[in-house]
């Protein structure tokens, strides 16, 4: 659904992604992990047309997606979970959800609305209208995964879904990830937490100073400590 081919990409004169190659199929979960600026939000930001790369291919079924504005790669169905949750803090928890809205029927005929994320979302329903800003960390997170649905995406880009977030809820965001996945979402998943990463994902993605540089399943990466310790300071 969603491959990237020898992506290059430079903030300035600092050489960022240095040839970053991977896919993620139709329906699967993959995660991408590394310490602190390998690279990984940039590469979110590549992706959906907030940073541009310099050379390499992005393609999301088969569209090429580098010369699009975030606008235009937003409605061929890929929807954004930012780093920091980036809740609009005029406006309620409802009007947060509603402003984005899209209507795209999902594979099996299914559409993302209010009514079905305040299902999977119940605090969100109960803390309507209250100012997104108003919420805990963990409400906002679940606030900023409502919001992306309500685009009615094909694909989820979700950047460090657990950070800041207390132990409990990042296990209630893991089977959040797992729900989506199930409901036909494929996902790229920016993560530093080990354990939601391997929880959730189909395939491990390890990037160190702008390149892959290992991918395996989660069962392998657990197995592999060398790997763990020298890259993700385990």
């Amino acid at each position: 659904m969603l491959e990237l081919q020898d992506v290059h990409s430079y903030y300035g004169t600092s050489y960022i992604l240095q040839g970053v190659t991977f896919s993620v199929p139709k329906g699967k979960c993959v995660a991408l992990l590394g310490r602190n600026g390998a690279g990984k939000t940039t590469t979110i930001h590549t992706i959906a047309g907030l940073h541009k790369s310099k050379r390499g291919s992005i393609r999301f079924k088969d569209q090429q997606l580098q010369s699009l504005s975030p606008h235009q790669i937003s409605r061929l169905g890929i929807g954004l979970v930012p780093q920091g949750r980036r809740i609009f803090p005029s406006l309620t928890v409802k009007e947060n959800l509603t402003m984005p809205a899209r209507k795209r029927k999902a594979n099996d005929g299914s559409i993302w609305d209010l009514e079905k994320i305040y299902e999977l979302f119940p605090v969100l329903k109960e803390r309507e209208k209250n100012l997104g800003t108003q919420l805990s960390g963990g409400q906002q997170q679940m606030l900023a995964i409502g919001r992306a649905l309500m685009t009615n995406p094909e694909f989820l880009l979700m950047d460090e879904p657990s950070e800041g977030l207390a132990p409990v809820i990042i296990d209630q965001v893991g089977e959040i990830v797992i729900k989506l996945k199930e409901a036909g979402l494929s996902i790229l998943m920016v993560e530093q937490n080990i354990a939601l990463a391997c929880k959730a994902a189909d395939e491990i993605l390890i990037m160190n100073k702008g390149k892959i540089v290992w991918h395996g399943t989660p069962d392998q990466l657990m197995a592999n400590e060398e790997i763990q310790h020298k890259y993700l300071g385990v």
